[in-house]
């Protein structure tokens, strides 16, 4: 479990430079190439998330699934998994990329160079990230998480002056070239995992095909029928200003969701280990001390930052965004569903209930798209936000209800309505700050003030139980310089929290 704590704190180490280095991109689009620009940018990114879910066929998470067990291999792997992958991934992806660029050459040829261009850096920004998914899943599914959070590091640290520099010399495609130097180092990293197959292990099996057939279609219906579809119906009855605010609005929310993936990356290998060994007992206390480490971190964050929102958004994209200042609270205040779900998704995965999730997404990205289309044309990008918020809290409340009627693995609500309290208590206490002084100072008292109101709640509300508080403690003793370790386990084991 220390093992696991430890992977997950260095992932979120990672995930909390991502959000920061996306954040600062996205502050870098804004004010570079105003609204139209970012909403351009913002299509892009969509295009690249659907291109890679459309062309994996499952790969990547039939190897984040499989790639750990041991058949033989020395290194705890199962051999040739990756290399046989690969070689299929290579044909998917390829063929996609190449009517990409087709259509590319064919904007070129009809005078419309700049759009031409767009979608060549869209196309190069689809195969680096579909490659960056493969590396990760190899590098996650054997532990590697070190290597996972160094690869991240290093393109984080490129990806807002890269961005800059692309977007002020070639505009809107300069920007889509910059974002892809942010999962470079992960896509190059990839040739470390293509270990040859081992004569007696057959390196995919029909198990592993079924997997990967159903993970791959469930994330093809989140990625056509939910994942940030919104743009799309919002572009078809309204302009690209409109789907620029809304892309600014939806930046923080996409920013905390992304820092889970980060933290939860440990989860499926921890939880299969479990459940494939039988220990009903670890696979429960894990998933428990999943949700309640999960939301401790993220719903200061969702709520904290929707509290703050109205100042935030004005002082870093501009007056020209203040429009999205609203969305972003209904967005941010929802999204911490949205990326609490992370976990018992985890959880069905690692059970291999893949056909579960398919059919999820298939009712949630029906239910999304269909109420899209009658929402937004009435209330507009509210509307947009409004529906995505519901259905994202459904999916949630509805996969902790899977997880505990089919799986028998039951959540702890009690913890997880403290640890909610103790956020809106954040929230109150910025927002009270921000009624007395709606500005910057203000903003930063607020996040003080929030911070304090967070932690005070957590403590009089016994948030975090003792077991939990030593584990933590004793994880420190183990990892950290002495006096850190000593002032970080006196905080955890003399209060109440």
């Amino acid at each position: 479990m220390k093992s696991m704590l430890g992977s997950s704190l260095l992932n979120a180490a990672a995930g909390l430079l991502s959000l920061f280095a996306g954040f600062g991109s996205s502050v870098v689009v804004a004010r570079a190439l105003g609204v139209e620009g970012a909403g351009i940018v913002a299509y892009a990114l969509w295009i690249m998330t659907v291109a890679t879910l459309i062309s994996d066929f499952g790969m990547p998470q039939a190897i984040l699934r499989f790639v750990g067990q041991s058949d033989g291999a020395d290194d705890g792997g199962r051999p040739g998994l990756v290399r046989t992958l690969t070689r299929r991934f290579v044909a998917t992806t390829g063929t996609l990329a190449v009517a990409m660029l087709a259509y590319a050459g064919w904007l070129a040829l009809s005078g419309r160079e700049s759009v031409s261009l767009i979608w060549a850096a869209t196309t190069g920004l689809f195969l680096v990230y579909a490659y960056s998914t493969l590396s990760l899943g190899a590098a996650q599914g054997l532990g590697r998480f070190r290597e996972s959070s160094l690869n991240t590091a290093i393109g984080c640290l490129l990806q807002p002056f890269l961005v800059l520099f692309g977007a002020l010399v070639l505009g809107p495609a300069g920007a889509i070239f910059g974002h892809m130097f942010r999962h470079l180092p992960q896509a190059l990293s990839l040739r470390k995992y293509l270990s040859p197959a081992r004569e007696g292990v057959q390196p995919v099996t029909p198990a592993m095909t079924t997997y990967a057939r159903n993970s791959w279609l469930s994330g093809g219906m989140t990625a056509l029928l939910g994942s940030r579809v919104e743009l799309a119906v919002i572009g078809l009855f309204f302009t690209l200003t409109a789907v620029g605010h809304y892309a600014i609005a939806a930046t923080m929310t996409g920013m905390v969701i992304q820092l889970s993936y980060f933290l939860v990356a440990p989860l499926v290998p921890l939880f299969s280990y479990h459940s494939d060994r039988g220990d009903h007992a670890g696979l429960t206390q894990s998933y428990q001390r999943s949700l309640l480490g999960l939301s401790l971190v993220l719903a200061p964050i969702c709520f904290g930052g929707a509290a703050i929102s109205p100042v935030l958004i004005p002082a870093l994209f501009g007056e020209d965004f203040r429009p999205a200042v609203e969305l972003s609270v209904v967005l941010l205040a929802f999204g911490f569903a949205a990326a609490m779900v992370t976990v018992p998704y985890r959880m069905m995965l690692a059970r291999e209930r893949s056909g579960a999730v398919l059919r999820l997404s298939i009712w949630e990205g029906l239910a999304c798209i269909g109420l899209l289309l009658v929402i937004v044309p009435r209330f507009g990008t509210m509307g947009a936000a409004w529906v995505k918020g519901l259905t994202g809290t459904a999916s949630f409340l509805f996969c902790l209800w899977y997880c505990h009627r089919c799986l028998g693995v039951a959540c702890k609500p009690l913890a997880l309505l403290k640890v909610l309290l103790a956020a809106l208590c954040c929230a109150a206490a910025a927002s009270a700050c921000l009624w007395w002084m709606p500005n910057l100072p203000g903003m930063l008292l607020g996040i003080v003030a929030g911070a304090i109101a967070y932690l005070l709640a957590l403590t009089i509300l016994s948030a975090v139980p003792l077991e939990e508080r030593r584990m933590v403690a004793g994880w420190a003793q183990d990892k950290l310089p002495a006096p850190l370790a000593g002032l970080l386990s006196r905080a955890m084991l003399a209060t109440r929290v």
